[in-house]
């Protein structure tokens, strides 16, 4: 791999089409230019921040990948590496004189470090599976990573004497579930050491509700590394989570308590063997994530005042946390101290962040957008510091016309209270009347916030109204909000979208005779039980739209077989149970619909499999309902590539427009 010279930013936006002067909306052409931001780092000392800067290449159809270094006070941000393929999770060494990061190595993604002011990578790991995730020890001599273990046998796999048995995997798993593990290495490189074994595995896959898989923890002493463990291997099984250390020198593992399930993102404290970690408050799991801290003597929750879904919590100095939190509509930070009985909020006005890191310094960096505004990296000197905005990547898209948006609350017929975001058209008159589009969340544990969206300013730019509600199973109004969506899937979340959209009707906004629901995931769920239900619809688009529970449980991945069992109460095989397996599923409506509807699924997908998708479309096929069902190729849950995404967005924005005066 060779390294280019340092670049200014200029350099990358160079890359992107240019776009007119004059003022106009955001459109399919000039989301091109968007510059994405990932993975912000601060340096140990907290004088520069690291961060991946991406571009779509669409003549190539890829994402072209840069680290970049920005100085937290202030001036051009560099790059300090060329293009890199499959570039991801930088992360500085202890003393702040080198970067680590994951690339592609000949087919597998191996863990490089450079020198923070240039000069060519040095490749630390030949992992024969790619690595996933990987963290430096406290003083700089050893990177832990966690990587698959292979086959069991590899001459047998070669000859395809590889029959394998099912368990809780996806249906387009193609052999046995491999457990992934931690192994140390020199951070010069050199041989590996394997830490843990077992068939037992670091978690990898995605929570069937919040959490996530996230990079393993040393202790400040650098004897002890805390990690997420699940039960097995089998992709499904990603609710089956304990908290676990390694000891170093040994590799004995230990579980942090005795629970079984839904425990999270662990983390060590700078100094001592405090560890914060994320467990469901309850009832269940349908609930907000309370932080909890274990020690030697204790094992408690910190946030019991705080009922806001926190989503990612990292140590400030001080043994104060900061947090990720969904709060109404939008995403903030806050700081909880160990002994304190409630949460801060940090001001950051209209700004949404999605992720941040912590300097030894106190000081924040983190990656925000808002409605109007595409996503940059900001910081704070310490909690409460004056804020500042580090980058400018998108300056050339603040020359464009933004829809308005706004946070508006209403409560539904069984007075449960929602809350969601209304966006203006560009260019909006009072006392007129718009087109509305109503834009349905996935998860249904997410929410939407006052985030940049792109599809949403896109509609604004054609003239519509775009409603997004954040009904029951939302995660941004606490427990009880979030938990009303047990074991009633369908109509109450649909009970409380429609008051959200009669709640607009009343404002006297909205041609009612122009209306179109779209929705992407659980998103495609509501719009099917939506124009299932209600037919005032002129249109629909259901993006990989889960349709069917009995199918979710049984041919998903990531986790949904037990979000599936987990959300009705039981399996389909249980006789409580069962019922709802049909009558929660848009499917068994299907009769009642008469909406022309457009269907996108990709043909890779595991999170909601494909064959519902396929099983919709036939359905309305067969009873002449307008539909149209458009694949696409190699895409999981959505593309990951940005011909592909662009067409995902292109083929909505023609169905919606062709279907709207």
């Amino acid at each position: 791999m060779k390294i280019a010279a340092l670049l200014p930013l200029l350099a990358l936006a160079l890359l992107a089409p240019a776009i007119r002067a004059q003022a106009t909306p955001l459109t399919l052409q000039s989301y091109r230019s968007i510059v994405g931001v990932a993975d912000a780092r601060i340096s140990p000392n907290g004088a520069s921040v690291a961060f991946i800067a991406s571009i779509g290449d669409y003549t190539h159809d890829r994402y072209d990948k840069r680290l970049m270094l920005v100085p937290a006070a202030g001036g051009a941000p560099t790059a300090l590496t060329a293009i890199t393929k499959g570039l991801s999770d930088p992360q500085w060494s202890p003393a702040g004189d080198r970067l680590a990061y994951i690339a592609d190595a000949k087919g597998a993604a191996q863990i490089f470090t450079i020198p923070v002011h240039g000069g060519t990578p040095t490749q630390v790991t030949r992992a024969k599976s790619d690595v996933e995730q990987y963290a430096w020890n406290p003083s700089g001599t050893l990177v832990a990573y966690v990587t698959e273990d292979g086959p069991l046998d590899p001459a047998a796999a070669a000859r395809h004497d590889d029959l394998w048995d099912v368990h809780d995997d996806g249906y387009l798993t193609t052999h046995q579930p491999e457990s992934s593990h931690i192994w140390v290495v020199h951070a010069g490189g050199g041989s590996a050491r394997r830490l843990t074994s077992g068939t037992w595995s670091v978690l990898e896959a995605a929570p069937p509700f919040v959490g996530a898989a996230i990079d393993p923890s040393w202790s400040a002493d650098g004897t002890s590394i805390v990690f997420t463990m699940q039960s097995d291997a089998d992709d499904s099984d990603s609710d089956r989570t304990s908290i676990a250390t390694v000891n170093v020198a040994t590799g004995k593992v230990a579980k942090l308590d005795t629970r079984t399930q839904y425990e999270y993102q662990p983390a060590y404290a700078r100094s001592g063997h405090d560890i914060a970690y994320l467990y469901p408050r309850g009832p269940g799991p349908i609930s907000v994530m309370n932080v909890f801290v274990a020690d030697k003597q204790s094992n408690r929750a910190v946030t019991s005042a705080l009922d806001r879904d926190v989503t990612s919590v990292g140590w400030l100095p001080g043994q104060r946390l900061l947090m990720l939190v969904s709060d109404h509509a939008q995403t903030a930070l806050y700081v909880q101290g160990l002994n304190e009985a409630h949460a801060t909020r940090l001001a950051l006005g209209e700004l949404n962040p999605t992720q941040f890191s912590v300097a030894k310094t106190g000081a924040i960096a983190f990656i925000a957008s808002a409605s109007n505004r595409p996503a940059e990296i900001y910081t704070l000197a310490s909690p409460g510091a004056t804020l500042r905005k580090l980058t400018n990547l998108n300056a050339k898209l603040a020359s464009l016309d933004y829809g308005r948006s706004e946070e508006i609350t209403w409560t539904g017929a069984d007075g449960q209270r929602s809350d969601g975001i209304l966006t203006y058209p560009v260019g909006y008159v009072a006392g007129k009347t718009y087109p509305l589009v109503l834009r349905i969340h996935g998860g249904p544990e997410s929410f939407t916030s006052r985030g940049f969206d792109p599809l949403r300013q896109m509609l604004a730019g054609r003239g519509y109204l775009v409603f997004q509600p954040n009904y029951r199973g939302s995660d941004n109004l606490g427990t009880a909000h979030e938990h009303a969506i047990y074991r009633d899937p369908g109509e109450g979340p649909g009970n409380d979208v429609m008051a959200g959209v009669a709640a607009i009707e009343k404002m006297g906004i909205v041609d009612t005779s122009q209306e179109v629901v779209t929705g992407h995931s659980y998103g495609g769920y509501m719009t099917t039980w939506i124009i299932g239900h209600w037919h005032n619809w002129r249109a629909a688009v259901i993006g990989d739209g889960m349709v069917d529970w009995i199918q979710e449980y049984n041919l998903s991945a990531a986790g949904n077989l037990a979000w599936a069992r987990d959300s009705l109460g039981g399996t389909p095989s249980d006789a409580a149970a069962a019922p709802l397996y049909r009558t929660g599923s848009p499917i068994t409506y299907v009769h009642q619909i008469v909406t022309p509807t457009l269907i996108i699924s990709g043909t890779a997908d595991e999170t909601v499999p494909a064959t519902e998708s396929y099983e919709l479309f036939h359905a309305l096929h067969d009873q002449g309902v307008p539909v149209r069902f458009v694949a696409i190729p190699t895409a999981h849950h959505f593309p990951n590539d940005p011909v592909r995404a662009e067409g995902y967005y292109r083929v909505t924005l023609d169905w919606v427009t062709g279907h709207l005066k």
